[in-house]
């Protein structure tokens, strides 16, 4: 587990995904279709992950750094992916709005 943009004072509590070579494919398949119609590429590294929660007060965020650091969580979990989705992500004073763009399958053939 982690957060960004650090420990400290979070604002995204997320969790990691182990890195694998179809994921790492994947990801640059994404990012050269997205390069070739325009959008700019990533600077940042990818790290595989899943959000777990937006912090909403600074205040939150460094009780939650806190407990951050001072535990160490780590579960374990296999679980298959069948699609995944391109969502519209909108943050606003009432909380974060989601919109879902597009999804795609993924088959045997690109998974």
């Amino acid at each position: 587990m982690g957060a960004f943009p650090n420990a400290r004072a979070p604002r995204v509590l997320w969790a990691g995904i182990k890195e694998n070579p179809e994921l790492a494919r994947l990801q640059q398949n994404i990012e050269k279709s997205l390069v070739s119609i325009g959008f700019e590429a990533e600077d940042r590294p990818f790290t595989p992950h899943l959000t777990l929660c937006r912090i909403k007060s600074a205040e939150d965020g460094r009780s939650l750094g806190k407990l951050l650091s001072e535990s160490r969580v780590e579960a374990k979990a296999a679980f298959p992916v069948s699609s995944f989705a391109f969502i519209k992500s909108v943050l606003k004073p009432s909380g974060a709005e989601y919109t879902p763009i597009r999804e795609f399958a993924l088959t045997a053939q690109n998974n």
